[in-house]
């Protein structure tokens, strides 16, 4: 039951992190407002990082490091951190969502972060440490407190009364 819960505080924790970073790399930009909620329990840097976000800003960011189809590559990972970060957080298909996001927190490190080092602003630290976790979490897989664990235990059920 421990090792579940470490689990579960692991997925709550990575994907609730990744969730924040994608959500503002594909719905928001320029003049817009944080929810009011949202703002209050992620801080003051929420809302400068909303208006500085969206996928336009994001793919220009991606032009400038001569990334391939900036636009296309700003929703994959938009799209890879914000769904990838609730199937972790719900312990939904964890093994395989977290592939997907190993390699995209692996391009922001090499293509972001890598120059500036580990620690401090801009540090590679933050996607080396969610990179982990994914990778913890597909190795392991989710635990019985998810998703995954009530489907795997459902179909015990069905095999055992068939």
């Amino acid at each position: 039951m421990l090792r579940s819960l470490g689990l579960l505080l692991l997925r709550l924790v990575v994907g609730g992190t990744l969730m924040a970073h994608g959500y503002p790399k594909l719905f928001v930009g320029p003049g817009k407002k944080a929810p009011e909620r949202a703002a209050k329990i992620l801080g003051p840097n929420w809302q400068p990082f909303f208006e500085r976000s969206g996928p336009q800003q994001f793919a220009a960011g991606l032009e400038r490091m001569e990334v391939p189809y900036p636009l296309a590559g700003a929703y994959a990972s938009g799209v890879t951190e914000l769904f990838g970060g609730l199937a972790i957080a719900l312990g939904l298909k964890t093994r395989l969502v977290a592939i997907p996001i190993m390699f995209n927190l692996g391009m922001a490190i090499w293509k972001v972060h890598w120059k500036t080092g580990y620690f401090g602003e801009g540090g590679f630290e933050l996607p080396l440490s969610l990179a982990t976790g994914a990778a913890t979490l597909g190795l392991t897989g989710p635990g019985a407190i998810s998703v995954d664990g009530v489907c795997s235990k459902l179909c015990r059920r069905c095999k055992k009364s068939d």
